[in-house]
């Protein structure tokens, strides 16, 4: 339920709800999500809202959007854990078209890129890696 009140954005609180029940299970991989309206509706949101909603859920590499298509879930897969040495920096960046290829990367989703000492020690999609500083 969205909480006009909370201070959080109203597409960070749909995304987070639309969220869990992608991780409950209410649709299957493959399976479409209602349509923008159908959410508008269902959470006295605008449609802008919702497009902002799913489009974080896009960048996390769980759902896939086409034009005419509608959103749909993709397989949820276990996270790869990648323990990295103190000092060492995260960021997030797009990959490039070589990387999308090479490490099959849905389109929307982003690279995580481990530097230490000013190298890069690895580049991970971002919907299959969690970072954790050891």
């Amino acid at each position: 339920m969205i909480d006009l009140h909370s201070g959080v954005p109203r597409h960070r609180q749909l995304a987070d709800e639309l969220r869990a029940r992608l991780r409950a299970g209410e649709w299957a991989p493959g399976a479409r999500l209602p349509s923008e309206t159908r959410l508008s509706q269902e959470h006295g949101v605008g449609r802008g809202t919702v497009r902002r909603a799913v489009a974080m859920l896009r960048a996390e590499g769980l759902v896939d959007v086409a034009s005419g298509r509608g959103t749909r879930v993709r397989e949820l897969v276990d996270l790869e854990r990648v323990a990295v040495p103190r000092g060492a920096v995260t960021r997030s960046r797009m990959p490039t078209v070589e990387e999308r290829a090479e490490m099959d990367i849905p389109e929307g989703v982003p690279v995580l890129v481990v530097i230490l000492g000013g190298r890069v020690r690895g580049v991970y999609p971002a919907d299959r890696a969690e970072i954790t500083h050891s």
